[in-house]
């Protein structure tokens, strides 16, 4: 308890003196702002990525994708198809047909507009049955491909990011054109692909299986019974994933870069920032050294002045903090970017949110450690006599 009563009584010293010394505490309030705001937007974009994934996914969705990992096993053999759209768990339609859909993919390259760069991005070959599946699918403009045709259809963020992209336009694939008869717009991540017919595609860069399989499912209640039948079945080697699943797991790869990239200039910049707290830290803790000096020689003990100058530089931080959140969301919040071929909206979300004040006030304590132990450790004589 009277540990608690001297921390309080520090506090009360420090924070009340602090108009008087507005240099060095400001140099710690924009330090923490610019490290926070950088490190929440920059963040923003991984989990944009995310939201853009999984948006629109829904519980009597799922796909089945190759045993053993993405990239770990072999792909879906057309026979393997067949076995997979057979579940009795599959919705089926009007003429009942099972509502799936094998899913083949190549990658095609273009020139942004921004500034002519060069983009990879995917094309899906899908089946008939596909556009039942994802009923979201709007045309913008145009029509749908025919089969056997070299025809593509384009997402919405394919064909406002990049060049020769518009209804009529020709794709050069493999050494053969093929034209843009449609745009389309989902809402989620297909948006980022130009769609066109399975068996065209797989024909024209020689492939001869499926990358996964997308299906409905006769309700939610039915992907346990799905998955089993599936997984169990020895002619195949399979896994069965819900649709947000995995939609969130292929959208992973560029997720971890953006992420490992907004944390090492998050890193970067928190020890330049820190190292600026350290600093004006120590001229606030040696502008009190005849004042901490007093209270040591009528009875403070050292453990509540250390804990008083982190908790004072915690504190400091926290406004930083707050403008840092503030200014990531009015500047970055739903700004619309496409790195790495990807378009996206940036998302601010509340947990990057908490984690960039965690971030400043973990760069709080940080810097207040040494100068909250020197101002424990400095004799009192020492400091009595300092001027």
């Amino acid at each position: 308890m009277r540990s608690l009563k001297q921390i309080f009584a520090l506090l009360q010293m420090s924070l009340g003196g602090l108009r008087n010394r507005l240099g060095p505490t400001l140099v710690i309030i924009v330090g923490t702002t610019c490290v926070v705001g950088v490190l929440i937007s920059m963040l923003s974009m991984g989990a944009g990525a995310r939201q853009l994934a999984i948006k629109g996914a829904r519980a009597d969705r799922a796909f089945v994708v190759p045993g053993g990992g993405q990239g770990a096993a072999t792909p879906l053999s057309r026979e393997a198809v067949a076995t997979i759209t057979d579940v009795a768990d599959i919705k089926r339609d009007s003429d009942g047909k099972p509502l799936a859909s094998g899913i083949a993919t190549a990658m095609a390259e273009g020139r942004t507009k921004r500034d002519d760069s060069r983009v990879a991005f995917p094309i899906l070959g899908v089946q008939a049955q596909y556009f039942a599946i994802l009923p979201e699918t709007h045309l913008t403009a145009g029509r749908l491909f025919r089969p056997a045709v070299h025809e593509l259809i384009v997402g919405r963020n394919r064909y406002t990011e990049e060049k020769n992209l518009e209804i009529g336009d020709q794709v050069r694939l493999r050494g053969d054109n093929w034209t843009v008869v449609g745009h389309f717009e989902t809402g989620g991540l297909a948006d980022n692909t130009l769609v066109t017919d399975a068996e065209t595609l797989m024909s024209a860069f020689h492939l001869g299986t499926f990358e996964s399989v997308y299906l409905m499912l006769a309700s939610p209640a039915h992907f346990a019974a799905a998955r089993q039948a599936l997984e169990s079945n020895p002619s195949i080697h399979v896994e069965v994933k819900h649709e947000d699943e995995y939609l969130a797991e292929i959208s992973k790869g560029i997720r971890k870069v953006l992420d490992f990239v907004s944390y090492f200039v998050g890193v970067v910049m928190a020890i330049g920032a820190t190292v600026g707290a350290v600093n004006a830290m120590y001229a606030l803790v040696d502008g009190r050294r005849r004042e901490i000096a007093t209270l040591r020689a009528i009875g403070f003990r050292s453990f509540p002045i250390i804990a008083a100058v982190l908790i004072e530089s915690s504190l400091m931080a926290l406004p930083g903090a707050a403008l840092g959140v503030a200014a990531a969301w009015i500047f970055f919040n739903g700004r619309h970017v496409s790195p790495a071929g990807q378009a996206f909206d940036l998302a601010v979300t509340t947990q990057i949110a908490a984690l960039g004040i965690f971030w400043a006030l973990c760069m709080g304590l940080v810097g207040g450690l040494l100068p909250a132990i020197r101002a424990a450790r400095v004799p009192v004589v020492t400091a009595l006599r300092a001027t």
